[in-house]
């Protein structure tokens, strides 16, 4: 039996603005937020480049790290992409849905 990936995501738009979220269905979710149909408040902001993603095979740590990510500084944000996606290049078509 395969067990349920859990990804940790940012996306960010054209001002730079940053949402980290959790999800277990990355291309929908990528899809939700391009079409702006979040349920949240800042879920809707043209956030549409996907800049970062952490995976995991476990819930609570997923939720533990979500709530890490969610509840640092920006600057602390802004050092991890720095770090690991220095460009802030979108990451989106490794995760979209193939035909």
């Amino acid at each position: 039996m395969i067990g349920k990936n859990y990804y940790i995501y940012m996306v960010t738009n054209t001002s730079r603005m940053l949402y980290v979220g959790l999800t277990t269905d990355l291309a929908n979710i990528l899809e939700k937020h391009r079409k702006m149909r979040m349920s949240c408040f800042k879920g809707n902001f043209a956030l549409d480049r996907l800049v970062y993603v952490e995976e995991f095979s476990n819930i609570e740590r997923a939720i533990e790290r979500e709530q890490e990510l969610k509840s640092s500084p920006r600057y602390y944000k802004t050092q991890l992409l720095d770090l690991t996606n220095p460009n802030w290049d979108c990451l989106s078509n490794y995760w979209r849905k193939t035909a």
